[in-house]
């Protein structure tokens, strides 16, 4: 079973390749709906790019102080 951080770290990837492919097939299009929904698109996968990296830096300390409290130790 994957944990969540890995899960999260794969979400975050598969966004900024999707935008970045979907960049790419704008840059070709004449204006229209079709682009306009696109570019909307590609903003909101800008605007939740951040709060992922966060969720993902919050599983990675949890698994972390779990890691820690396994095998008795104390952070530093």
């Amino acid at each position: 079973m994957e944990d969540k951080s890995q899960v999260i770290k794969e979400n975050i990837e598969a966004t900024i390749v999707n935008a970045i492919e979907t960049e790419s097939q704008i840059s070709t299009m004449e204006p229209s709906k079709q682009k306009s929904a696109l570019i909307a698109k590609n903003e909101r996968r800008a605007e939740a790019i951040p709060s992922m990296i966060r969720e993902y830096k919050e599983e990675e300390a949890k698994k972390e102080l779990r890691l820690e409290d396994e095998h008795g130790s104390q952070v530093k």
